[in-house]
This record gives C-alpha cells, sequence and structure tokens, in this order.
C-alpha cells in the first residue's frame, strides 16, 4: 500500500491514465453516442475528467522539474555523467532497490527483443515502451488536453451526423499526439506520429464541411505519409550507425568488458576508439552515442594530426643531422611520416564520411516534420485540408498536429544529428522557415476566408519557431519551446472564435462583417485578447516567447551574419502579422453593423459553453504573458540539453564559444583515470 501512495509510483500510474483514457474515451463514445446529445454530453464529461487528471500530472510534474534545477547553469542533466534527456514519471523505471522515490529515468518494459544482452550495464537491443516527462513536453501534454476538450465545445452544434463516431476519433487522435509527444524511444514515436494520420483522415473525409473534403483528406494522408516514411529511415539509419559503444581496452574478467564507454580512451600511446555494441532506440542513449561516436573521430583525427606534426619535426632534426642523402635515420623517419600520414589519411576519410552519412540522414529525419508544420514549400496541402476540416478539427491541427513538427526538430534532429543541424539547419531549414514567415504572412493578407487567413498565419509564426530551434541554443530552444504553447493556446483559440460566427452564419468571408463589436461585445472582447495576442503584444504570451526566439538568433556568440537575417526576417513577420490581423478586426468588428445574408431570424448571441471555450485560452494568454516564469523554470534543464550539444557540435567545427568555462565530463574521453578534464568552452 505505501508503494502505490508514495508520490512517485504514483505519478506513472496517473501519467500511464493520461495516455491512454482517451483510448477508453473513445470507446465509451463510440459505443454509447446513440444519439448527437448524448454524445456530445459524454465526450465533454470524459475530456473534463481528463483535463483534471491531466492538470494535476502536470502540476506535480511541473514542481519536479523546477526543484531539479540547472546546477552548472546550461541545462547540463544532473542525473547522468553523459548529457542527454532524463524524463521522469516513466512506467517501468526501477529506480534503485529500497528507493521507491528513485528514479535512473529508463524503463525496463520492453516490447520487442532483437538480440540478447551482451552485459548488465549495457542497454538491451529492443524497441521499449519508454515514455515520461520532461521540460520540453510537459506543457504540450497540458495543451493537448486543453485544446480537445475545447474541440469538444466548438463541434457542440456543427456536428451532428454519426457524433458518437466523431468524439470517438477525436480521441484516437489525441491519444497519438500524447503518444508522440511523450515518447522517448525513437520507433514509439513514429508509431504514435503514424497514428495521428488516421483519425485526421477520417475526420477531414467524413465530417469536413465543403464538397472537396474527400480530395483533403487524401492529400493530408499521402502528402504526411511520405514525408514520415522518410523520416522513418531517417531514425532507422541513425539507430543503425550509432550502435551503443563499449569499452574498447577490456582486459580478461575485467567488470568493464562489457560496459558502456562515452567517448575514446585517451592514453599516453594514442587514442583508442571504443568498440561498436549493440543497437539501441533509447533517445537518451542515442544521444549519447551520437556524441560519443562524433567525438571519437574528432579527438583521433586530432590525434593523428598532432602525431604527424611530431613525426615531421623528427623528419627535419634528421634531415640536420644527416651524414648523407640515404641516411638510415632519415629513411626512418620518412618512414614514419608516410605511415603517419596514411593513418591521419584514413581517419580522416572515416570522420568525413560519418559527417556525410549523418547529413543525409539529417535531411530524412528533417523531411517528415517539414511536411507536418508544414514549411514553406510543403505546405500546399494546408489550404484543402484547413478549409475543408470541420472547425474542431482544424483548430487540433493548428495547435497540436503542427506542433508534432516542430517537437520533432528539437527532440530528435537536433540531438540525433547535431553536426549536420549545426552545418544545414539555420542556412537551408532555417532560410525555409524565414521564406515561410513573409510567403505565408502575404498570403494571410490576401484571403477574404478568415478560416484560410488564420491558417496561414499560423504557417507564418511556425516558420518562427523553426527558425529559433536551428539558432541550436538555449534561447532558442526555450523560445522555440515556449511559443509551441503560446501559438497552440492563441491559434487554437483563433479557430475556435471563428466557429462562432460559422455556426451563426455559416460563412467566414470577412467582406460579409462589420460592426460586430455592437451585437456582440463579449465576443468581440475574447477576440481582441486572442488576436493581440497572436500578434505578440506587450503583456501577452506570444510577446514574452517571440522575444526569447529573437534572442537566440541575435546571440553573438553562436550565430553570424545570417542568424541577424533571419531575426530580421522574422521582425518583419511581426509586424505584417499585426497587419492583416488588425486588418481582419477592423473589417468584421467596426463601422456599421453588417451581417451576411444567410442568417436566417434572430443571431443568438455568446452562450455560457462558448464564453469558457474562448476565456478560458484567453485567461491562459494573459496569465502567460505576465507571469511566465514558472513555465520557463521547467524548461530550463532540457533547452540546456539541447543547446550543449549545439556547443559540442560548435566546437567539433572549430567555432569558438563564448560562455562560462565547463569542463568537459571525463565520461566524455575515456574516464577521469585516463585523461586530465579538458576546457569545453574557451
Amino acid at each position: 500500500m505505501d508503494s502505490l501512495l508514495h508520490p512517485i509510483p504514483l505519478l506513472r500510474i496517473a501519467f500511464l491514465a493520461v495516455l491512454f483514457t482517451p483510448l477508453g474515451a473513445a470507446l465509451v463514445c463510440w459505443l454509447g453516442g446513440g444519439s448527437s446529445g448524448r454524445a456530445r454530453w459524454l465526450a465533454l464529461w470524459l475530456a473534463i475528467l481528463h483535463l483534471l487528471l491531466t492538470g494535476a500530472v502536470v502540476a506535480l510534474t511541473a514542481v519536479m522539474l523546477t526543484d531539479r534545477g540547472d546546477p552548472l547553469g546550461i541545462g547540463y542533466s544532473p542525473y547522468h555523467a553523459d548529457p542527454g534527456f532524463t524524463p521522469i514519471a516513466v512506467p517501468g523505471d526501477p529506480g534503485h532497490e529500497g528507493d521507491l522515490g528513485s528514479q535512473i529515468h529508463e524503463t525496463t518494459w520492453g516490447l520487442l527483443p532483437l538480440g540478447p544482452r551482451p552485459g548488465p550495464d549495457v542497454p538491451p537491443p529492443e524497441v521499449q515502451f519508454f515514455v515520461g516527462l520532461d521540460g520540453l513536453n510537459v506543457w504540450l501534454v497540458g495543451l493537448t488536453s486543453l485544446m480537445t476538450l475545447i474541440a469538444v465545445l466548438v463541434s457542440w452544434e456543427s456536428v451532428t451526423d454519426r457524433a458518437g463516431a466523431y468524439y470517438a476519433w477525436l480521441f484516437v487522435l489525441q491519444t497519438g499526439v500524447l503518444g508522440a509527444f511523450c515518447a522517448f524511444d525513437v520507433l514509439v514515436f513514429y508509431v504514435f506520429f503514424e497514428l495521428t494520420l488516421i483519425p485526421t483522415f477520417f475526420l477531414i473525409g467524413h465530417w469536413g464541411v465543403g464538397g472537396g473534403r474527400r480530395d483533403a483528406a487524401r492529400k493530408f494522408f499521402l502528402y504526411t505519409l511520405f514525408g514520415s516514411l522518410l523520416t522513418l529511415t531517417g531514425l532507422v539509419g541513425i539507430v543503425l550507425t550509432n550502435p551503443t559503444p563499449l569499452h574498447p581496452t577490456p582486459k580478461e574478467g575485467d567488470a568493464r568488458k562489457a560496459k558502456p564507454h562515452y567517448g575514446p580512451v585517451v592514453t599516453d600511446t594514442g587514442v583508442i576508439a571504443p568498440n561498436p555494441g549493440p543497437i539501441t532506440f533509447s533517445i537518451p542513449r542515442l544521444m549519447q552515442n551520437v556524441e560519443a561516436w562524433s567525438l571519437t573521430h574528432w579527438f583521433m583525427v586530432g590525434e593523428a594530426g598532432r602525431r604527424a606534426e611530431q613525426a615531421a619535426s623528427r623528419l627535419d632534426q634528421a634531415r640536420v643531422a644527416a651524414t648523407g642523402p640515404d641516411d638510415p635515420a632519415v629513411r626512418r623517419a620518412e618512414a614514419e611520416l608516410a605511415a603517419v600520414g596514411e593513418r591521419r589519411s584514413e581517419l580522416l576519410a572515416n570522420k568525413d564520411g560519418y559527417r556525410v552519412v549523418q547529413a543525409w540522414l539529417f535531411v530524412a529525419l528533417v523531411a517528415g516534420f517539414m511536411v507536418k508544420v508544414p514549411v514553406v514549400p510543403f505546405h500546399t496541402w494546408l489550404p484543402a485540408a484547413y478549409a475543408e476540416a470541420p472547425m474542431g478539427v482544424t483548430m487540433l491541427l493548428s495547435a497540436l498536429l503542427a506542433k508534432l513538427g516542430t517537437f520533432g526538430m528539437l527532440r530528435l534532429v537536433l540531438p540525433l544529428a547535431p553536426d549536420a543541424a549545426l552545418e544545414y539547419g539555420l542556412p537551408v531549414i532555417g532560410g525555409l522557415g524565414a521564406a515561410g514567415i513573409l510567403y505565408a504572412a502575404f498570403c494571410a493578407y490576401a484571403q477574404r476566408d478568415m478560416k484560410l487567413l488564420t491558417a496561414y498565419s499560423s504557417v507564418s509564426h511556425l516558420g518562427f519557431v523553426v527558425v529559433a530551434v536551428f539558432a541550436f541554443n538555449a534561447e532558442g530552444a526555450t523560445g522555440a519551446t515556449l511559443h509551441m504553447l503560446n501559438h497552440g493556446l492563441a491559434t487554437g483559440a483563433m479557430f475556435a472564435l471563428l466557429g462562432f460566427l460559422f455556426d451563426r452564419y455559416r460563412t467566414l468571408d470577412m467582406n460579409q462583417y462589420g460592426g460586430l463589436w455592437a451585437k456582440f461585445p463579449g465576443y468581440t472582447f475574447l477576440a481582441f485578447v486572442i488576436c493581440l495576442a497572436s500578434i505578440g503584444l506587450p503583456g501577452l504570451n506570444n510577446f514574452v516567447s517571440e522575444m526569447l526566439m529573437l534572442a537566440g538568433l541575435f546571440d553573438p556568440s553562436l550565430t553570424n551574419s545570417l542568424g541577424y537575417t533571419l531575426a530580421g526576417c522574422a521582425a518583419v513577420g511581426i509586424l505584417l502579422s499585426a497587419w492583416y490581423v488588425l486588418t481582419m478586426l477592423r473589417r468584421v468588428f467596426f463601422g456599421p453593423l453588417a451581417e451576411p445574408p444567410t442568417a436566417a431570424g434572430p443571431v443568438p448571441g455568446l452562450t455560457g459553453r462558448e464564453a469558457f471555450a474562448f476565456g478560458l485560452p484567453a485567461a491562459l494568454c494573459v496569465l502567460l504573458g505576465v507571469f511566465p516564469r514558472p513555465v520557463l523554470d521547467t524548461m530550463r534543464a532540457d533547452a540546456g540539453v539541447v543547446a550543449l550539444f549545439g556547443d559540442h557540435a560548435r566546437i567539433r567545427a572549430g567555432v569558438m564559444v563564448r560562455r562560462p568555462p565547463l569542463e568537459l565530463p571525463g565520461a566524455l574521453i575515456g574516464g577521469p583515470a585516463a585523461v586530465p578534464a579538458r576546457p569545453l568552452r574557451d
């Protein structure tokens, strides 16, 4: 009984309930939702209960993440000797014997074993049900539960055909999104990532609002499936090319014989690379493996270069002391230099080959996420899908599914392909993101349909997130993570607000509206709060995250003129967002009253259900705008881990990193006994 009442085991049980109770809710709605009225009330109460449970889990996790602190000031994990994410509330975490509150931030729940375990300290080559919470996903879990509840409320009047099946698919979609956010095994992530396609396909294809809904559903499905298959290729490639490194110099009976060793061993006689061990699908383990093999190639090439310099110096000395042209000492020195040069060339080829493979895997990884965001020019599925989907589904597409793309870049692309992400991320992917900021902003201004205007606005804002992610520093990662939450609240609420007008007038053509302030004052107030939050007005939530993202791009020690150019594009995008959003507000709410001719009879005002659906995200936008510190405190350590990988990649690329000095962990360079710690930053 004590084990069940302890907060850590209790949190794990509650977290599992958060993940999988939406599937139970889907079954209840499908079987019990005989009429549309009964189905929507069932969905409402189930969504409320899930939000309450999620709120409790998020609150407790946030306290634990804040208490975890950031002891080195850059987000370096206090739990591991090696850098990597350290999720909490992991189901199957064995902890330490006899200590219910301990965590080792791994799981023992295997799904698909692929071979024997080489040793007690070596991770098994198997797919595991590895899920957990950390600073990058905990608030997105809360956002998912909140947006699902609002989607139920927004669909209240508009969905009457097979309402039970509609709400069941909504809950299945919620399960897929939650699982993808919380996965720490690459294949588990991919399964949940793909699971989101199935309910979205049916929700658009069957309950869409236009005649082209089936074509839109097919286009969405095929586009995102093709992109995600490329991502699967990249994930498998990362797993196969980065096996667990084992200690390279075991002795007979030595306990280190099958022990992970995250880096080369540096001895007086040279650098010894670790031995390839079993593969792993764990994201934290893969992060350490990628770091270990990248560091090994870097150290070994550096050591070979030092040996080549020494051999060249000995050759010069031998030539000075030579008694004739065929002096044996000169021939020996020449032979030594030739051998060292050949070895260095071989090591350089291995290093370059590893970087080339990582570059191609980076392209494959990022492809599916760019389609999911979407990043221009991979956005062509968006207008049809957003226009044809029912309003509640459009809201989830923008508030949640688009975040899977930016979240995947932050969780997988940066730490699993760090050198390629540093070299190509900001100039290529960041450049596309910046182009999307401007292109989508002008497309938004050109729209008469407010739904498409909001859709293109979402593309523009998410382009900003993409640019900030590939700044590859703590400010960019923190700002991007916070903006995922802020954008989900603001843009999701904007789509919900449009549902109010569509339910009453069956059109969202802004040219048919005017002067609604006089008719719907409460609705107008909430619309203004949400719209001003969307454009980043100081005092509201988007302002905080946008300033953090700009700070990441303007960091002079980590970015260059390209970063400043992209920051300028992002700043222009903020200005353009104010242009088209305020233009929409002026046309719809100011001037003489004008209503679409399709309105029949008296039009009802804001209901209590709608006031709650719009008012709750509006209140959160204000709260996060004036008091973001508690949320930022939970993100600091994990965003710092991402930044640490960026700094390591910069050092391997020969870039000076001007930050407070930090000693390189001994585990990364062969262990404390192998070599003294060396400065990581200058």
